[in-house]
């Protein structure tokens, strides 16, 4: 059911709220699964669990795959141009209300999301330095390059390590 905005005149902005409400609900209810993923993910990084980081991948996975299908679905609703809080600005106050607060959780689970992806990738990029240490410490390079955990390539002039070629 097509609905008009708030003034009551059919204007050249037709948006079916239902359908759309029923989409920021969707997408919610996948960011929250995003969110928790995300969090595991960090617990997982602390523990080193890695068996478990394989499953969260595909999980993860699967919840981007549909959080692209529901925000295609909604990009196609919203065809006026016009954004999600000017969509709600011209609704009737009892629909707005819905939506904005559709609207405002999307931005918290948003925020947490990215708050939450920085502490993982400074816990990976903690791990691969860690990692590299160890290596370093167990097979020294006898000077050849190798990429570091920053990704740039470093080269080693030390020939000592607790294994090495005379071990």
């Amino acid at each position: 059911m097509m609905e008009s905005f708030s003034d009551g005149k059919p204007g050249p902005f037709m948006i079916d709220t239902v359908c759309l409400r029923e989409i920021l609900d969707e997408e919610v209810e996948i960011l929250e699964g995003l969110l928790g993923i995300e969090e595991k993910l960090g617990s997982i990084l602390l523990e080193g669990d890695a068996r478990a980081l394989h499953s969260l991948n595909f999980q993860k996975e699967e919840l981007i795959r549909n959080l692209i299908s529901a925000e295609k679905r909604r990009r196609g609703l919203l065809t006026s141009g016009l954004t999600l809080r000017e969509i709600i600005s011209k609704e009737a106050s009892s629909k707005a209300g819905e939506l904005e607060s559709l609207r405002r959780r999307l931005l918290q689970l948003q925020s947490s999301l990215q708050r939450q992806q920085k502490i993982n990738r400074h816990l990976l990029k903690h791990n691969l330095r860690f990692l590299e240490h160890i290596l370093d410490s167990f097979f020294p390079h006898r000077g050849d390059p190798h990429y570091a955990s920053t990704g740039e390539l470093k080269h080693k002039h030390f020939l000592h390590g607790l294994l090495d070629f005379n071990a």
